[in-house]
């Protein structure tokens, strides 16, 4: 994938203005499915393209046509201490150049990035509206290029306030289930306290293992001090506000389940649940529903501005969905995790790949000091 790292500074476009039309692309694209739900903002992205942490590297980039406006966009997320096979990619084309390449020509691009990397498989992940997904273009584009689905999803919304009475039933059931006097439910706001760092960590183990991942050669990620430490980093970046809702087993002390819902100062209607686990010997007590109405109960007290919860479930979570479908989640979307194989570089059925002549023009966001392209001072490194 082409890098402006040695393009002279007379050669290189303004670089925040670029950045701009490059954010503006990803806005338009997540309007184009949720116009009443802006997305991701331009201060999270910049966080997550200048981490140079040691789990993750993001990349940024662009197909442009021949002058030199982007046609195309994307971003990549490349696992660094676990999963080295794989690559994420997220794919957006403008709705005026679709149909013209520029989507495969990203594609191109980022298969032969993570063969040269070493790279195995590469991944992407799309929800599409339940109205359009029967004919969205996604799914003949996916095949067309080689990718296949092997896990399907869907997107719930909770609209909010939640009533009382039902957040009260809940609590009741929750009381009333079996061992219910040997757990107690605590929530705060992150960082997590430095006490439970370890119990912190093995959550975070499990979580890479139990959920529905789509990849059969998912590895359980590695999870220390240092790696809480850079997602804490990340989310200070970011400025989000992230609630924490916490099960702990009274007769050791020891965490065992948790739940995470986050708000956004720039978004303060949108609340987006993050993770949610229950440790599998601790399972059976309903403290999947009870950490989950403890934080939005604490949700209404901290941040009582959010009306509405946006969460997803694999289709084949049905402990998880139960639980959403209680506290009243409707499904609002159908999400695909579509995945491809790659063949390395000198294996017999390895193809070179190509790009297309007018759009051949891809930059990119590197992270790595010694590789600095003019992406890379744009999303603020």
């Amino acid at each position: 994938m082409a890098s402006l790292a040695d393009a002279s500074a007379k050669d290189r476009p303004d670089e925040e203005s670029r950045y701009k039309e490059w954010f503006a692309l990803w806005r338009l694209t997540d309007l184009e499915l949720w116009p009443d739900i802006p997305g991701r903002d331009a201060c999270d992205i910049r966080a997550m393209t200048r981490q140079k942490g040691t789990a993750h590297e993001h990349q940024i980039i662009a197909a442009t046509d021949d002058l030199g406006s982007m046609v195309g966009i994307g971003m990549l997320d490349l696992p660094q201490r676990d999963n080295r096979h794989s690559m994420g990619i997220d794919i957006r084309v403008h709705p005026e150049h679709r149909r013209r390449g520029a989507g495969r020509t990203i594609v191109n691009d980022a298969v032969r990035w993570a063969r040269e990397d070493g790279r195995t498989k590469l991944s992407s992940f799309l929800e599409v509206p339940t109205g359009p997904v029967a004919s969205h273009p996604s799914g003949p584009f996916a095949r067309s290029q080689g990718f296949e689905a092997t896990l399907f999803g869907n997107r719930r919304h909770l609209q909010l306030p939640v009533e009382p009475e039902l957040l009260a039933r809940l609590n009741g059931e929750v009381t009333q289930a079996r061992g219910a006097d040997e757990y107690r439910t605590m929530t705060f706001i992150a960082p997590w306290p430095e006490e439970y760092l370890e119990d912190q960590c093995e959550m975070q183990r499990r979580m890479s293992t139990d959920q529905p991942s789509g990849d059969a050669l998912n590895e359980e990620e590695v999870w220390d001090a240092s790696r809480v430490a850079e997602t804490d980093d990340l989310l200070i970046a970011q400025e989000p506000t992230k609630l924490v809702a916490v099960a702990q087993h009274i007769a050791s002390g020891r965490l065992v389940a948790f739940t995470e819902i986050v708000v956004s100062e720039t978004r303060p209607t949108e609340a987006w649940q993050w993770q949610t686990l229950v440790l599998a010997q601790h399972r059976g007590h309903r403290l999947g529903l009870a950490v989950k109405v403890a934080n939005l109960a604490f949700l209404s007290t901290v941040m009582p501005t959010a009306r509405r919860v946006i969460t997803g479930n694999a289709q084949e979570n049905a402990p998880m969905i139960e639980v959403n479908d209680a506290l009243g989640f409707e499904v609002v979307a159908t999400g695909t995790y579509w995945q491809m194989s790659l063949n390395p570089p000198g294996s017999p059925s390895y193809k070179p790949t190509s790009r297309l002549r007018c759009i051949g023009r891809v930059v990119r966001h590197a992270t790595v000091a010694t590789s600095v392209s003019w992406l890379q001072k744009l999303a603020g490194g």
